[in-house]
């Protein structure tokens, strides 16, 4: 949820943006301090009060300590903001906390969207930030428009192009039938080669995206499994 909450306040409207430093090319630069900032502290703290049933006071005291680092990094140049405020990192963060225990009982009791967009948002992050950005990194794979892909450009068509394949492949995994899910593999990998054909990926060698694609058709297969099991402990 934070990863595409960022999307459309990072990559589309450009209300701020990261420079942790980490890489001299600007588009690696700004995707790891979103996948640090949005994939990685936020989520994992909400899961922490989630899990330890924490109340609205830790989720504050949380909140605020977010803010006091997102002010410290404003100071130092590591975080640059244009429309953004830090009053709207606190609010959202503190909301975000309280939304995640209320997913955690949606989840538990099997509501049926919410299972859905469970399964859908993991795969996307899976898709995103452990398979694309390491292929990224060396250049084997980049997202754009035309000859030269451009690092606003990947920051916006990539993440577009991970949740629109994210949709069909927790479609399959629902599914749960081979012939569908290979169906879809093999649709995929034809999409892909007309995708490459039009210059809006590039993949050295274009194999990458077959690899990207089955294991990610498994681990959804996998991720279904785990969150029907969540309800199924529940019930018991």
């Amino acid at each position: 949820m934070a990863t595409i909450f960022d999307y459309l306040i990072l990559s589309v409207l450009r209300a701020y943006k990261y420079k942790p430093g980490f890489f001299r090319n600007k588009f690696f630069d700004e995707v790891s301090g979103a996948i640090l900032s949005q994939a990685v502290y936020v989520p994992f703290t909400a899961l922490f009060i989630t899990a330890f049933k924490l109340n609205w006071k830790y989720k504050l005291c949380f909140s605020l300590y977010f803010a006091a680092i997102e002010k410290l990094f404003i100071s130092i140049g590591i975080f640059k903001t244009r429309t953004w405020r830090t009053c709207y990192t606190v609010a959202l963060i503190f909301f975000f906390f309280h939304l995640s225990d209320v997913w955690l009982r949606l989840l538990k009791t099997g509501n049926s969207l919410i299972k859905k967009l469970t399964l859908h948002n993991v795969v996307q992050l899976l898709k995103i930030h452990s398979l694309f950005f390491p292929l990224e990194v060396p250049g084997i794979l980049s997202f754009g428009i035309g000859r030269h892909h451009s690092w606003k450009e990947q920051l916006k068509v990539e993440p577009l192009y991970a949740s629109v394949f994210a949709l069909i492949t927790t479609w399959a995994a629902l599914k749960e039938k081979m012939n569908i899910k290979l169906s879809v593999l093999f649709l995929k990998a034809a999409l892909d080669r007309v995708l490459v054909k039009l210059r809006v990926i590039k993949a050295k060698p274009i194999y990458v995206l077959y690899i990207v694609n089955t294991f990610t058709m498994v681990a959804a297969s996998i991720f279904k499994k785990w969150i029907d099991e969540l309800e199924e402990n529940h019930e018991q």
